[in-house]
């Protein structure tokens, strides 16, 4: 019988400015699986050591059980309920930012979604009108995206999608540039897909805030796993120019969410087992996932950022 494969781990430098020098923040196994450092000179936040795995793999290892607090249910039925409920809460918070792109382009136009998931925030802007495509590296989202809004999506990841230099209008990428191996090799392929003067919309969890300061390791998007950059609003902002985009604007946003994800996220912050099992049977028992709210702790940011007309 042949040995396991062994998981090839690689230290990484700083990808935003190239130093390899940085300092632990969190170690290996205090607040995930990888050791968290921060870079000396530009204070850019992410995981090194870290797995160096094939693209799907990458992604997949991260799926959230659908049930959430309930564990994976094998009912085809509610296998993406999960999903669907954190994209439907989507569409209602990005609804300012929805109104910022209607206004810069009346008339809609060629929109591509990295990480589009399910497809619904695709679908809504499909129904103003828009042109749209959905990428996304799960292997059975986009088919779920063209069964159930006759949206196109690829299952892959942007860079290997290879879209037609200056093609695209809009580019939108919410919770995933803190999970992909190089995040300014990611913008600069936005960029290059993009038509001059065309825009991208970024949002990313924020670890310049007071939640980040009082919670450390316990602070949930932090223990996640599938996080592997770590943004403030100044380290974003120094990646994006540097792949050549300019701010149009900058927003500090929360999310909806139901009850369940709630108690999800206090169960995960607390690390206690058994909490986290007790608020699982509660949420069950009383079919908390039908319950919602906005919370905004302006824990997350958002940018809308601008390629240059020639």
């Amino acid at each position: 019988m042949d040995a396991p494969a062994k998981t090839i781990e690689e230290i990484i430098p700083c990808r935003l400015c190239g130093v390899d020098d940085a300092e632990v923040v969190f170690e290996k196994d205090q607040a995930q699986k990888a050791r968290i450092v921060r870079c000396r000179r530009c204070g850019l936040m992410y995981a090194s050591p870290r797995a160096r795995l094939v693209d799907h793999e990458f992604y997949e290892q991260w799926e959230e059980p659908a049930g959430l607090l309930g564990g994976v249910t094998t009912d085809p039925g509610h296998r993406w309920r999960w999903r669907y409920e954190k994209e439907s809460g989507q569409i209602r918070d990005f609804a300012a930012t929805q109104r910022t792109l209607q206004r810069l382009y009346p008339n809609g136009g060629r929109m591509v979604e990295v990480g589009s998931g399910l497809g619904y925030l695709l679908r809504s802007f499909k129904d103003e009108g828009w042109d749209v495509l959905g990428i996304d590296p799960w292997r059975e989202l986009p088919i779920h995206t063209r069964e159930v809004h006759g949206i196109e999506t690829i299952a892959t990841t942007l860079e290997q999608a290879a879209l037609p230099d200056r093609s695209v209008d809009v580019v939108v990428m919410l919770h995933v540039i803190e999970h992909v191996p190089d995040p300014i090799a990611t913008l600069r392929e936005i960029h290059r897909i993009l038509k001059p003067g065309g825009h991208a919309v970024i949002e990313t969890p924020r670890y310049d805030t007071f939640m980040f300061k009082v919670m450390r390791h316990r602070e949930r998007s932090v223990k996640c796993d599938g996080h592997i950059y770590f943004f403030t609003f100044e380290t974003l902002r120094r990646a994006y120019e540097k792949a050549g985009f300019a701010e149009v604007e900058t927003r500090a946003v929360g999310r909806t969410l139901s009850m369940e994800r709630f108690l999800w996220n206090v169960g995960t912050m607390s690390g206690r087992a058994g909490l986290r099992t007790a608020l699982g049977n509660l949420s069950s028992a009383l079919h908390l996932n039908r319950l919602r709210f906005t919370l905004n702790l302006r824990d997350m940011q958002r940018v809308v950022i601008r390629k240059e007309a020639i």
